[in-house]
């Protein structure tokens, strides 16, 4: 008898035991917030669309955009005051506007431990632009020496023109013509993100789509390595210890993907600590409620950061009296003032008011169903005719948008076949141009007036296939103008144009709320830079 009590007090220590090892584990996988003895601090982040993937030489959508930051640092950043902060460069100079000197920290290295040289830039720079690999980055590249209008390099290879080396943290880009620092910084310092040459350069360029780095990148040179990544559901990055610029305060980030109304719920129960405002919007319903809530500091103030765009294949509807039928027809003030709540703007350009390249003469084409009509008469459009409305889901606003969309074309007589789909399965539609009209957010830089990723013939973001020789010329010329008042009159006249021929009339930008948990004592939501120093973001020790 004594022997089989001894045998049970054995059995209970052993599950005892095992029990102490398995529950920690079991709490940590969902990524429990807070700081208290060993519990990891980890700052979790509700956003309502999932990343396309990991691949920083694409440029395709926000989640992905922000998911690569945080893995591979971009040169520069732009921050909230409209201002570019070095990330990777400790600087960008030039004395003529045409040859732009790079220095990279010298500290920078990848988080296996090997440095961060200009070798892994000019590598990286070679797959954009090789004609092998579909990099829609490659657009912004069509402005370096040596590269074509696509941004290519027929050769292949690193060996261009306009790219040299000066040693292992210095590199010069010399550009076709001169251009503005700022312009630099933004469509060259923003998007180009380094890959390691040391693991990806036994790959055939056109196989480093496929490649099982691309799909799970293993190597960082940047705050966060990415640990995992459940479809849907979330995406986990982990601290990169070895950071140059400090080792980051948190142990770890979670973006959590969920619909808008389970954000403003975890909000509340600090299941998140934060929305991002470009990913994560609060209903405007919930607008009242998450400003009441005690546990979190909120704000709407800033330059907002995404267009609400509709993408209008011009391939399937070619005449532009259709197009302007169709923006006629949209009743943007009923989107502005009943489903926003008047939190928004009505716009139909591809500027945001607040940016100084905005042409002021042109007005947004107001709600008029009878000339929406008489253009449609016009053109001698088959009312028996549908269209096809690619939808993504997980913006509800957006999905409410979309119905208003809907509702507003069939009043003046355009049959509309709507179609929903995830973010990722709709986008990846959209860049086989298999739809008619797509409504997206469209990401805006204020301080750079190039629209030539969604307008110039041929590049990544010109989902409407849109093909104009004199909008061309002039976004081309744009790109090297240096004169301010040569500047304003070159993009009054793109937007000139865009007006008559309407690819892709903009339908409302949405002022976003920004909430954060006040355990938060470091690290906010901004519209801008949010991430510039996530290094730095901490949480309260309980």
């Amino acid at each position: 008898m004594k022997r089989n009590k001894g045998i049970k007090s054995k059995i209970l220590i052993s599950l005892v035991c095992i029990l102490a090892l398995i529950l920690p584990a079991c709490g940590s996988s969902g990524g429990s917030s807070g700081s208290s003895g060993g519990e990891k601090k980890i700052i979790n982040i509700g956003m309502m669309n999932a990343p396309s993937g990991f691949n920083p030489l694409e440029w395709t959508d926000v989640a992905q955009e922000v998911s690569c930051g945080l893995l591979f640092q971009a040169l520069v950043e732009l921050d909230d005051d409209m201002k570019y902060k070095p990330m990777l460069a400790d600087s960008i100079t030039t004395k003529d506007n045409k040859t732009f000197t790079i220095k990279l920290n010298s500290k920078a290295k990848w988080s296996d431990g090997k440095p961060v040289t200009v070798d892994d830039e000019l590598y990286t720079i070679g797959l954009i632009s090789n004609p092998k690999v579909p990099s829609t980055v490659a657009s912004n590249f069509n402005i370096v020496e040596g590269l074509d209008e696509k941004g290519k390099n027929a050769a292949g290879g690193t060996d261009i023109s306009g790219v040299k080396k000066v040693d292992d943290h210095t590199m010069t880009i010399t550009t076709k013509q001169p251009m503005e620092l700022t312009l630099f910084e933004d469509t060259i310092g923003t998007k180009l993100k380094a890959l390691p040459k040391h693991v990806l350069q036994s790959t055939a360029p056109e196989k480093i789509y496929q490649s099982s780095f691309i799909q799970k990148p293993t190597v960082s040179d940047g705050p966060f390595t990415l640990e995992k990544y459940v479809k849907d559901q979330y995406v986990q990055f982990t601290a990169n210890k070895g950071y140059f610029k400090g080792t980051p305060k948190l142990d770890g980030l979670i973006f959590k993907i969920m619909p808008g109304a389970n954000i403003t719920a975890q909000l509340q129960s600090g299941e998140i600590d934060m929305n991002d405002p470009n990913l994560g919007q609060i209903p405007f319903e919930d607008y009242s409620k998450v400003k009441g809530m005690s546990n979190l500091t909120t704000d709407s103030k800033g330059v907002q950061s995404t267009i609400q765009t509709l993408m209008i294949n011009t391939k399937t509807i070619t005449d532009p009296k259709v197009r302007k039928a169709i923006s006629y027809a949209i009743d943007r003030n009923m989107i502005i003032n009943s489903l926003l709540k008047g939190q928004g703007q009505i716009i139909e350009l591809p500027y945001l008011k607040e940016s100084k390249f905005v042409n002021k003469d042109l007005k947004p084409t107001s709600h008029d169903t009878e000339k929406a009509k008489a253009l449609l008469k016009e053109a001698g459009w088959d009312p028996n005719k549908a269209i096809n409305f690619d939808i993504p889901t997980g913006n509800k606003v957006r999905e409410q948008v979309a119905d208003i969309i809907t509702q507003n074309l069939q009043s003046v007589g355009i049959k509309v076949n709507p179609q929903k789909y995830d973010f990722v399965t709709s986008l990846a539609t959209a860049k086989k141009h298999n739809f008619d009209i797509y409504l997206v957010g469209i990401p805006v830089y204020p301080m750079n007036p190039d629209v030539s990723s969604i307008l110039k013939t041929g590049q990544g973001l010109n989902l409407s296939q849109y093909s104009n020789p004199e909008m061309d010329s002039l976004l081309s010329n744009g790109l090297h103008q240096t004169d301010p008042a040569q500047v304003k009159a070159t993009y009054d006249k793109v937007q000139e144009i865009f007006a008559q021929d309407l690819p892709c009339p903009s339908v409302y930008v949405q002022n976003q709320l920004k909430a954060v948990n006040k355990r938060v004592t470091y690290g906010k939501p901004k519209n801008y830079g949010m991430f510039i120093d996530v290094y730095k973001w901490d949480v309260q020790s309980k």
